[in-house]
């Protein structure tokens, strides 16, 4: 016999099953679980490419969208998501949320996509830990957080001040779930990466934070590239 809810208060649901009384939280969870779906696992079906199956584990989704598969275990959101859908069949809740989530999920492989645009200049390394470096003419670094590094004479890398240069208001990147846009991490870390590629030398705050020898590099990197633009005519 599947659960009834018998009583409903602010904070609880009474529900009565093989002949016995519980209480379970008033969640939107519990409220979508009980009331529609008779406490049987839920499944949603958003359209022909979107939906999600309740697994075995209570609150805890396989989740599909366009021949990809997440887990999503906030059932909170999935709820509202299907709440809002059941009202508005154009309502994006769940597709900005699995979206979201599978940037999480595939992150180290999109980005290695969007790094590989830099070629030889840019390299990726991930530590034990599973942090991910961003190495730039091996010379400066920024992590998976957006902080920039430099390498100092004796070859460690020290904290590097740097501000993102450059219009990052957005950023998307193509998968195979469609168009996704980049979080606000993801913005900086690509734009610091942009602005350590071609640094400029005339931003003091920067400059005077580099050792000497690599403040004379990059002076002679500027003024080759300077050289070779008026041989060229350019």
């Amino acid at each position: 016999m599947n659960p009834k809810i018998i009583a409903e208060r602010d904070n609880s649901l009474i529900l009565f099953e093989a002949g016995k009384v519980k209480t379970v939280p008033n969640t939107i969870y519990n409220q979508v679980k009980y009331r529609h779906y008779k406490g049987d696992r839920i499944f949603y079906k958003f359209d022909d490419d979107s939906y999600v199956q309740e697994t075995f584990d209570d609150g805890i989704f396989n989740s599909f969208m366009s021949g990809e598969t997440i887990q999503i275990r906030d059932s909170v959101q999935i709820c509202e998501s299907i709440q809002a859908h059941k009202l508005n069949h154009q309502d994006t809740q769940y597709n900005k949320l699995f979206k979201k989530l599978y940037f999480v999920e595939k992150k180290s492989e999109l980005m290695k996509e969007m790094i590989d645009v830099f070629g030889d200049r840019v390299r990726t390394k991930t530590n034990k830990d599973n942090t991910t470096l961003y190495v730039v003419d091996e010379r400066f670094m920024v992590n998976d957080s957006g902080v920039s590094h430099y390498k100092d004479d004796s070859g460690h890398y020290k904290f590097l001040c740097t501000v993102a240069q450059g219009n990052l208001s957005k950023m998307t990147i193509q998968t195979k779930i469609g168009e996704i846009e980049l979080g606000a991490t993801e913005l900086t870390i690509m734009g610091k990466i942009g602005f350590l590629l071609a640094p400029d030398i005339n931003d003091g705050v920067f400059f005077n934070q580099l050792t000497d020898k690599m403040q004379d590099v990059l002076r002679d990197e500027v003024l080759f590239d300077s050289e070779n633009k008026t041989a060229l005519g350019i």
